[in-house]
């Protein structure tokens, strides 16, 4: 397997195997990558949280390394998982344009969920109205929309044969 392809290309298909290999993928590069945080930086969070602002300026410049990396591993997680559901929707027949329905409008419809109840812990009584009904038909929907990727993604077979997006991955597999 070519695992830059995997990892960062767009184009051609996968099947639901490759698609489920990335998440055990993604579990083994956190824990090294938290493993070598703690190791790396652990010393300064801990001289900035006991050393007051001696240690924010003992401990700043690693705060702020360490910040940046976290910053660049997400984004990578996240690049490399878009690319992969992009060549998954592929095998299935569909365009990766159906990620917005699956991933960004389960995001921003959360979102607005979030900023409600938010809003609402500010209103005189003090109490989230989870029982507000537009807001249960929003968190349906939303769930609605999980469930839907999931299965979509993670649990159909993909188009048998060739199809817009390139040969079938399981061509000559049972």
């Amino acid at each position: 397997m070519n695992w830059g392809s995997y990892f960062f290309s767009f184009h051609g298909r996968i099947n639901r195997a490759k698609l489920w290999l990335f998440i055990p993928i993604v579990i083994a590069i956190e824990i090294v990558y938290f493993i070598l945080f703690s190791v790396l930086f652990g010393g300064s969070i801990m001289a900035i949280l006991k050393g007051g602002p001696g240690g924010l300026m003992a401990g700043g410049a690693s705060l702020g390394l360490s910040t940046i990396l976290t910053c660049a591993l997400i984004l990578i997680v996240v690049y490399t998982g878009v690319a992969l559901a992009v060549k998954r929707l592929h095998d299935r027949n569909k365009s990766g344009w159906w990620l917005i329905v699956f991933w960004l409008l389960p995001f921003v419809i959360n979102c607005a969920i979030l900023a409600n109840a938010i809003g609402a812990m500010h209103d005189s009584a003090g109490a989230v109205p989870m029982t507000d009904p537009v807001m249960m038909v929003l968190r349906l929907g939303s769930f609605a929309l999980a469930i839907w990727a999931f299965v979509e993604l993670y649990c159909l077979r993909g188009t048998v044969g060739d199809n817009r997006f390139g040969p079938d991955p399981l061509a000559g597999k049972v």
